[in-house]
């Protein structure tokens, strides 16, 4: 009898459950992600037994009648080229898919959606010049046969539209009832292993749940409408099983860069999980620059005493830390996460751990790719746990797009043995042996991991009890750099 609550740390193990998954749907798959990239390799014995990779899979699930109905997130041609292009290739994958399956009407469709907000006139004259020398560039360094069968929007023929919103969900719903959902996309760089044993620039730590279970019909409901929903052409109805972020254009756009935010039902539920707990907050975050969140957790630090709080994040951003980002996006990023870890250490001080992980291995040479001597590990994780009593799981990390703009979906669990569940295994991750119970409770975990952490900081990697080390606040700390008047939820 299959779990009806599986939480699964890295694509190591979150791949091969959703592979079973697909091969076990009898009507139905729909799909929303951001990434997703037919020729990945299928990991499951059970995948790899009916083909090699993701495309073999679906054709496998059309073979045998199931409807399969993929929604990819496209982004802006000029903004987000390289993100655009994966799009359109996961759209030409969908082409071959249908021509090499005789499908029956109706039963594929894969399809690129964009976010349809777009800057009111006057933001967007303002971003206007560089927009034409960004695309300007791109477009000379491109051949016509990935104009027209990748970067399909990039036309030099109309001035750019720039759109600043994206759709950065990833899940899935089987035949209704099967639900997985998370942070993790759908290509080989999402490919990592619980040891984390890749290269630096290679590693991904990410968590994914699979639920059978009711929420699995409130997603499907939301996978059907999120479209319509974001183009303000109806109203979102309740769907109490699942929590979502959701945006859609203003009525009158016109002075502004933002979207009208219509559901921020994730930030809405980490605010509430801050304000029920009494002892613990624990995160795993990709990104940490949220001053919103930031202020309500330090408003409950100020009011409970024995409140702590624990937070597992990158050493540096990923496109900064592997490929020497120093634009104005990235440092305005570096600049929002310094403010909200200061702001939460003003209000903890001893009380609030800050931790990276790394690779228990030397690093060849100093990089902005290494922390404590050791390469770093990348965390993609959007995870937030309140004492034992709450569970938060989903595609938002703590930054004010995620809970403002972009389209996003998440699950809370208050049932205890999910809780459970979810903390042995999130737990479990970091560390190489069993833990005590003492790093376990509520009530002490932080002053136990933020001690161990400190030493692991010092030893030798091989001598390290788990991956994490002591984030290092001045570590990029030279880029930072605040905006005064821009919208945090920019980045």
């Amino acid at each position: 009898m299959p779990l009806d609550f599986d939480v699964l740390i890295t694509a190591d193990e979150a791949w091969p459950e959703f592979e079973r998954a697909v091969l076990d749907a009898k009507t139905e798959i729909l799909g929303g992600f951001r990434i997703f990239d037919m020729t990945t390799k299928l990991r499951s014995p059970e995948g790899r037994a009916i083909g090699e990779d993701w495309f073999d899979l679906l054709a496998h699930a059309l073979k045998r009648g199931v409807k399969v109905v993929l929604v990819v997130s496209d982004f802006d041609p000029v903004i987000g080229t390289p993100l655009h292009e994966l799009a359109w290739r996961t759209v030409r994958q969908g082409v071959a898919l249908s021509e090499m399956v005789d499908v029956s009407p109706g039963q594929l469709e894969v399809r690129a959606t964009m976010h349809p907000a777009k800057p009111g006139i006057l933001p967007w004259l303002a971003l206007l010049p560089a927009a034409i020398i960004k695309r300007s560039r791109r477009l000379q360094r491109m051949r016509h046969a990935r104009l027209s069968r990748e970067a399909v929007g990039l036309d030099s023929g109309s001035l750019p539209e720039l759109h600043t919103v994206t759709h950065h969900q990833k899940l899935a719903v089987i035949d209704g009832e099967v639900l997985y959902v998370g942070g993790l996309d759908l290509n080989e760089r999402r490919f990592d292993t619980p040891k984390h044993e890749l290269p630096s620039n290679l590693t991904w730590s990410d968590v994914q749940l699979i639920i059978r279970g009711p929420e699995a019909k409130d997603a499907r409901e939301h996978l059907l409408t999120f479209e319509t929903l974001c183009g303000a052409r109806t109203q979102p109805k309740a769907l109490p099983l699942i929590k979502r972020t959701l945006s859609c254009p203003r009525k009158f756009q016109l002075p502004f860069l933002s979207p009208n935010s219509m559901l921020h039902e994730i930030e809405d539920a980490y605010v509430s999980a801050f304000r029920s707990a009494q002892h613990l907050i624990y995160a795993e975050t990709q990104f940490l620059r949220s001053g919103y969140l930031a202020d309500a957790l330090a408003e409950e630090a100020a009011k409970k005493p024995d409140l702590t709080a624990f937070f597992v994040t990158p050493a540096l951003p990923e496109d900064v830390a592997f490929e020497g980002n120093e634009a104005v996006d990235a440092k305005f990023g570096l600049g929002l996460e310094r403010d909200a870890m200061a702001t939460l250490r003003e209000a903890f001080g001893d009380r609030v751990t800050f931790a990276a992980p790394v690779r228990p291995v030397f690093a060849a040479r100093e990089s902005k790719a290494v922390l404590s001597g050791s390469p770093i590990i990348y965390v993609h994780n959007k995870v937030l746990v309140s004492d034992d009593n709450i569970g938060i799981v989903g595609s938002a990390n703590m930054n004010g797009r995620s809970m403002r703009w972009d389209t996003e979906v998440a699950v809370e669990t208050t049932q205890p043995e999910r809780v459970a569940l979810l903390r042995r295994k999130l737990f479990d991750h970091w560390w190489f042996n069993p833990l005590p119970d003492e790093a376990r409770h509520p009530r002490t975990l932080q002053a136990w991991w933020d001690a161990e952490i400190k030493r692991n900081g010092v030893r030798l990697p091989e001598h390290r009890s788990g991956f994490l080390v002591p984030f290092d606040q001045d570590k990029g700390s030279e880029l930072a750099q605040p905006m005064p008047g821009v919208t945090e939820n920019l980045v």
